[in-house]
């Protein structure tokens, strides 16, 4: 075992000399000057949730989700955020103790990435450069580590004269690791030809329909996507029998039209491929992934995500009940995956989507979908689980996150509504937390992680919190 283990190591750490070969850029993307390292330093961190960056996500802000990254701050740190929503704050502070959290705003253009905005505005810059001579130095920690946040660490860097880490891969490395096409053809280079479904790229509308077309005729459904998105907002998934049976210029205008809706900005390749049938689970590997000269990659848990609509939209998750050896295979791959990242440049939180389809009653068939190289709906909550119960290992949590479309409902709201459910009030650490704020131009934003000692314990707190909340929301409460 410890061989087949040793080669196949081996055989990662050759996949990626090839990549680094054809794009040293991967690794040399690190080199911001002396004043900046990749890891976590001394001093607070500086914590920023903007996901503006990712492809069709631009209005993504207006449900807060950048606030979620506050979770994750200690007694010192910074939060950057578009908004600022005092509700949600008051909650932190009064439910989670989280009084010693500075919040700043940055909206002064909402067009710009947050990072690139505070690199822009001098007296932004000035106040994080003097935390950091005062403190010995700053920690960036953002939600997708781009070359917009590696710049604004080295400006601080240069302003502070402070050397200034960044807790995130090299931008070089983000890129390619969210983009589902090159995790796909990285999968079927550590796992195998059939570790993914069949995918192919196309470099135009026309080539788009045709093999939408070609894969229609064997298969039951076929999946497009914008390759650089997430959360699928920039998938479209087609029945076989229609595409066997529309014109190909009817069907090139068919795709142009939605993907235009979603606010893709005919950007190529995009990705046609294999929609599975038979898929029995959605498993998400959650990794943290070390810098390469300190250890192997690492599962730090398996969740099954609970998703919904013909795209497979994510609304939440929970901890895996799959059998442990399929568990065992998951985890096997995924390190193999996670050590060529790791080679290449990746160092942080990362989670790796799969489905599990069953080739036949006895035969599961891991296929992997792609990489989320960033932090997320799943490892913010779960690491929030594991501060709130320190030293019980990872607790069952469950996860809820969707828009509810209505009457808003405020972050006041939730917490009078769920009281005796939110944390800390909860028995023996078992309760409720607020993820995000419930404000919504569309309603309320419904964000929540229930934390229990037992699975079924979670999701009960859960469904009870959903409960209340449909009956506050449809008005007979």
């Amino acid at each position: 075992m410890i061989d087949d283990q040793q080669t196949k190591n081996f055989e990662c750490d050759l996949i990626a000399q090839d990549y680094l070969g054809d794009e040293p850029a991967l690794v040399s993307s690190l080199d911001f000057g002396p004043l900046v390292a990749q890891g976590c330093g001394p001093g607070p961190s500086v914590l920023i949730g903007d996901q503006s960056e990712i492809s069709l996500l631009n209005s993504v802000t207006a449900a807060r989700l950048d606030h979620r990254m506050a979770l994750l701050a200690r007694s010192g740190d910074i939060v950057l955020v578009r908004h600022r929503e005092a509700g949600f704050e008051a909650y932190l502070a009064d439910c989670l103790g989280f009084h010693d959290v500075t919040f700043m705003q940055v909206d002064s253009d909402p067009l710009r990435p947050v990072a690139q905005q505070v690199r822009l505005s001098q007296p932004m810059l000035d106040a994080l450069a003097q935390t950091a001579r005062e403190r010995g130095g700053l920690t960036l920690k953002a939600y997708l580590t781009t070359g917009n946040v590696w710049r604004l660490a080295q400006a601080i860097g240069d302003v502070s004269g402070v050397r200034i880490h960044v807790c995130g891969p090299s931008p070089r490395i983000t890129l390619r690791a969210n983009d589902k096409l090159w995790f796909n053809q990285l999968a079927q280079k550590v796992i195998g030809t059939n570790a993914t479904p069949p995918t192919l790229a196309a470099y135009g509308p026309a080539a788009a329909a045709g093999l939408a077309r070609r894969i229609g005729r064997a298969a039951g459904q076929v999946i497009i996507k914008v390759p650089d998105s997430a959360g699928s907002v920039g998938n479209i998934r087609l029945e076989g029998a229609l595409l066997r049976a529309m014109p190909l210029q009817d069907l090139r205008q068919l795709l142009l039209d939605q993907l235009h809706r979603m606010g893709w900005r005919d950007c190529y390749p995009i990705l046609v491929g294999v929609w599975d049938e038979n898929v029995s689970h959605s498993p998400s590997v959650q990794l943290w992934i070390p810098h390469r000269s300190n250890s192997a990659p690492q599962v730090e848990g398996i969740f099954e995500q609970r998703v919904r609509g013909e795209t497979a939209a994510f609304i939440g998750a929970a901890r895996s009940e799959l059998p442990a050896s399929l568990k065992e295979q998951l985890g096997i791959e995924a390190r193999a995956i996670a050590r060529v990242l790791q080679n290449l440049g990746y160092f942080g939180c990362c989670s790796l989507d799969a489905v599990i389809c069953k080739a036949s009653p006895r035969v599961d068939v891991i296929h992997w979908i792609e990489c989320n190289g960033r932090w997320g709906g799943v490892s913010i909550p779960m690491l929030v689980a594991s501060r709130l119960r320190p030293g019980n290992g990872l607790p069952a949590i469950a996860i809820v996150q969707e828009v509810r479309r209505g009457d808003m409902l405020r972050t006041q709201d939730f917490r009078r509504l769920l009281a005796d459910l939110l944390l800390p009030h909860g028995n023996n650490g078992e309760g409720l937390v607020i993820l995000s704020p419930s404000e919504h131009q569309r309603g309320a934003s419904v964000n929540l992680l229930a934390v229990a000692v037992t699975q079924r314990g979670a999701d009960d707190l859960l469904a009870q919190a959903m409960q209340r909340l449909a009956v506050a929301h449809t008005g007979r409460g």
